[in-house]
């Protein structure tokens, strides 16, 4: 048993049963709360239930605040609640409010509504969790002057998923009471981004002071003592560390501009792939898709940024350098090495990171088009069910393949090559530092100036020959530690996603199966074969690969180009004579560098890794996508009303395509007419134009109609005004693909009877399994065979022309 902290124990006991004493300064809705004695509390709560509250103070587990179970005697709940005795005073108003609204609130199962990862347009039922979260909201609303508490609701506000740039933060907002939002609006900081995707500055400048500064320090300690001049030491490292400091700020930004222009690259290749791989579009029979121009985008950001941020932190040198020469020490050497290493180093950097993105690219682009081409991924599969679900109905054998072709090629890390020159141009700082401060030879020689440049550049060539081996013995294993980390991600993502469609899906699958089934018995042909159906995407096994290479990497990096060099000075101090203070200085740099570097670099990496698992998992990165299962949706469902018109046209060649169905209410008219427009479109003959976007923007449709009919039981009417603006959006950006396709009515609804009685609220999936379900229920005296050749509405499992090649680059 952990030991007490009676300190904390008394300040926790005493303010927790303060503040029961006056239920008033807590956000929760209390009627009445009554001492029994011991800790233990009667409350009566607004809503006039009455609850049990055993409370006690005591040793929890690092980073847990509370902990509480709730049990039933004689019908009444007891809440057994014990708070963690390291609280801080202000902390246990907001933490004893959250536990009681949470332990107080109606029971209720599943997934929290507020969170990144929900889906509040079909379930905004809230549960016990939420009603704690916005109850600590609110408490830690009227705590607003502190700073923890400012930085506390901000990362509630993560939690909750009602920061900016959360997937459903809008729509969750509108759940929250007019005070709640306030609350947010108060705290929220104009000047940042919520969903941050780089280290903070204290994280930029602790790396720059942890190499560079500490390296500065080393060098100007020997300087010192070499020379027997504090002062020389002074003046090399102070505007080192200067420039360090500065430019870990220039370097921040320039790490945002280089995402950003990462960006576009991006988006040219998965274009590409999605045209080469289209996946579940491939089965559509609209209008035949054009290959996106092939366009190299940029491989980093303009040279100019990457100049600024080495001219920022040189200027900012050059202004140290002025004020401390006149007071005699003498800094303007260090300036002027610094100055005269900005240009290359601005060169070097932006030659590695277009190297780098170049086959990171590369990489990126065969590890995809590999996954894509996999069979088993749960798409593919969808893809090979519906094609011999269309064998099966038409007896029309199609041809294979719906997907483009894969290399197992995978690029690997940019050549030596590249790593050579960006070491040669890296080391012209170091050549400076041994020209201007490694002092003057005390023998004569006969050839001055070329010793001279020898002893300056020579040390920087053997540590760029050995610098550029290091650098490529770190990036072979830091890009594939980067990559098992995303592959592991998307592979999660991946099966979430196919659950999600598989659990909507297989039903309408089974139902379609048993029509087919039945009509292949009367009609005395059978396929022959039995398939499974899709199985759904398995996420790997165990822990998610770091995204770092191991220590050793950093430091076999770091101490390739420093041994490099220091073996450079000796073996030419050794044939030239070189000035014993340019050695000094190149054994220095090398021993700041093997030992401060890579710790610096490492736990920026760290910190690094940090901020992007907290943006993951703040953006719901591995939930299922909602864009991609809308389309997933609407194809699919697209896709089985054709087959089910084909199975109708078998059975009964006279059935109507559209259904006789009189819409009740708006949102019912809105479900009937997509629903009519589905299989109108089904039925119409192939080269459909705006195929794709006309039934995503459909399934849309449907979908907020259906989420507006749930927040009209369960929502607010902030969240119902919210959802019917979007459903007028929708609409209106469904008329708008229609009127674009040559239809100039738009979509059509059909009259609304309101005094027709309600019709059951229904997803497109349980309609179609409705349907077939008629079907195979239907007598079936004599089966209609239809004609070998295509007719209008059969879907396609290939929408080239004939004669076209598949789409492979």
């Amino acid at each position: 048993m952990a030991a007490r902290f009676l300190p904390g124990w008394v300040m926790v006991s005493a303010e927790s049963g303060r503040l029961l004493e006056n239920p008033g300064q807590l956000a929760v809705d209390l009627a009445d709360v009554q001492h029994n004695g011991n800790g233990v509390y009667t409350i009566t709560t607004g809503a006039s239930e009455t609850i049990r509250l055993i409370k006690r103070v005591g040793p929890l587990p690092p980073g847990v605040r509370l902990e509480y179970g709730v049990d039933f005697e004689d019908d009444v709940p007891t809440v057994a609640l014990t708070l963690s005795e390291r609280l801080a005073d202000d902390e246990v108003a907001p933490v004893l409010a959250r536990a009681l609204a949470e332990s107080t609130a109606p029971a209720g199962a599943g997934d929290r509504v507020f969170s990144p990862g929900s889906t509040p347009d079909v379930d905004a039922v809230q549960r016990p969790a939420d009603a704690g979260l916005r109850a600590e909201l609110r408490q830690r609303g009227r705590l607003l002057a502190g700073k923890r508490h400012i930085h506390a609701v901000r990362q509630l506000a993560l939690t909750m998923g009602v920061a900016d740039g959360q997937p459903n933060a809008a729509l969750l907002r509108t759940l929250l009471t007019e005070e709640e939002r306030t609350i947010l609006d108060r705290a929220a900081d104009p000047a940042a981004r919520p969903l941050e995707d780089r280290v903070d500055r204290s994280g930029y400048l602790a790396k720059a002071l942890g190499g560079s500064g500490v390296s500065a320090a080393v060098i100007g300690t020997a300087a010192a003592v070499f020379t027997g001049n504090p002062l020389v030491g002074f003046g090399i490292a102070v505007p080192t560390i200067v420039n360090a400091a500065v430019g870990s700020i220039a370097e921040r930004r320039l790490d945002e501009q280089k995402m950003s222009g990462r960006k576009p690259a991006y988006t040219a290749d998965r274009k590409q792939r999605e045209y080469d791989f289209p996946g579940l579009r491939s089965l559509l029979d609209g209008a035949e898709p054009v290959r996106p121009a092939a366009v190299k985008m940029p491989r980093a950001t303009a040279w100019r940024n990457y100049l600024r941020r080495y001219a920022m932190p040189t200027l900012a040198t050059a202004a140290v350098a002025g004020v401390l020469t006149p007071l005699g020490v003498p800094a303007l050497s260090t300036a002027l090495v610094i100055a005269s290493s900005a240009l290359a180093k601005s060169l070097a950097e932006r030659l590695v990171d277009t190297k780098k993105l170049d086959f990171r690219l590369r990489r990126i682009d065969a590890t995809e088009r590999l996954r894509l081409a996999d069979p088993t991924l749960y798409v593919n599969q969808l893809v090979a069910e519906f094609t011999h679900l269309q064998t099966r109905l038409t007896q029309i054998r199609t041809p294979d393949g719906t997907t483009g072709e894969a290399s197992a090629d995978v690029p690997g890390s940019p050549p030596y090559t590249v790593a050579l020159a960006a070491q040669l141009i890296e080391n012209v700082s170091g050549s400076a530092r041994r020209a201007l401060l490694g002092g003057k030879r005390t023998t004569g020689t006969d050839h001055p100036q070329l010793e001279a440049l020898l002893s300056a550049a020579g040390p920087g060539l053997l540590g760029a020959v050995t610098g550029a081996m290091g650098d490529k013995y770190f990036l072979n294993r830091d890009e594939p530690a980067r990559d098992a980390s995303k592959q592991w991600s998307r592979s999660h993502q991946e099966a979430t996603q196919a659950a999600e469609l598989a659990s909507a899906l297989e039903p309408q699958l089974r139902a379609l199966r048993e029509l087919v089934d039945h009509l292949e018995e009367l009609n005395g042909t059978s396929s022959g074969t039995l398939r499974n159906l899709p199985t759904v995407t398995t996420p790997p096994e165990g822990l998610r690969p770091s995204a770092r290479a191991p220590w050793s990497a950093y430091a076999v990096q770091a101490a390739a180009g420093s041994l490099g060099g220091v073996a450079g000075a000796v073996g030419l101090d050794l044939l030239l004579d070189l000035p014993d203070l340019a050695v000094v200085l190149t054994a220095a740099g090398a021993a700041g560098s093997m030992t401060a570097t890579p710790a610096a670099r490492y736990l920026f990496r760290s910190r690094e890794l940090q901020v992007h698992e907290a943006l993951e998992t703040n953006k719901a990165v591995r939930a299922v996508n909602q864009s991609d299962l809308l389309e997933q949706r609407a194809i699919t469902r697209y896709l089985i009303t054709q087959l089910t018109l084909q199975a109708e046209s078998v059975i009964d060649p006279t059935h109507s395509p559209d259904p006789k169905r009189i819409p009740s209410s708006p949102t019912d008219q809105i479900r009937a007419a997509t629903t009519q427009a589905v299989r109108r479109l089904a039925a119409e003959p192939p080269g459909k134009p705006l195929l794709p976007e006309r039934l995503i923007a459909l399934e849309h449709l449907t979908n907020t109609a259906n989420a507006l009919d749930h927040h009209t039981l369960h929502g607010t009417p902030d969240s119902r005004a919210h959802l019917q603006a979007q459903l007028d959006k929708a609409l209106a950006e469904t008329n708008r693909l229609y009127h674009d396709s040559g239809v100039p009515n738009g979509l059509v609804l059909p009259a609304v009877s309101f005094a027709t009685a309600p019709q059951p609220q229904l997803e497109p999936s349980d309609d179609e399994i409705t349907a077939l379900r008629r079907l195979v229920d239907l007598p079936h005296p004599e089966v209609h065979r239809p004609n070998a050749t295509p007719n209008a509405g059969r879907p396609s499992t290939n929408p080239r022309r004939p004669g076209t090649s598949p789409r492979t680059r």
